[in-house]
């Protein structure tokens, strides 16, 4: 028994450690964004979802509410033209959104956001 216990503290401890590298490095290649030129939208935001993701269907009455007052455009990354786009800018999860002012990504956020954060970027 004692033996069982160090194998799953040790897979236990591999899988928490695996988890948090993974995230750094999606996190750090949202900072890489930031400064990227995107013709899709001038002034708004491209949010980047997949229909299986739960946390994009979380995420879908605050996209509805920033849909009223931004142009949003919604990027199915199992799209094939969704697939493209998120591989040329990086994306590497869903639900992320990009705030895009000028044609170019000046905030990236990966995961559940809520509306008014991301309106918040747009303020003067």
């Amino acid at each position: 028994m004692e033996e069982f216990l160090k194998i799953l503290f040790f897979a236990v401890a591999f899988i928490v450690l695996l988890r948090l590298g993974l995230k750094l490095y999606v996190l750090n290649k949202a900072k890489a964004m930031k400064g990227a030129e995107v013709g899709l939208v001038k002034d708004g935001v491209l949010y980047f979802y997949s229909q299986r993701c739960g946390a994009c269907k979380v995420m879908e009455p605050q996209v509805e509410k920033l849909s009223q007052a931004l142009e949003v455009r919604r990027i199915d990354v199992f799209s094939e033209e969704g697939q493209k786009i998120a591989r040329s800018l990086g994306v590497m999860a869903t639900p992320t959104t990009l705030v895009v002012k000028d044609g170019k990504v000046q905030k990236t956020f990966v995961g559940i956001v809520s509306a008014d954060r991301i309106l918040q970027e747009f303020k003067p």
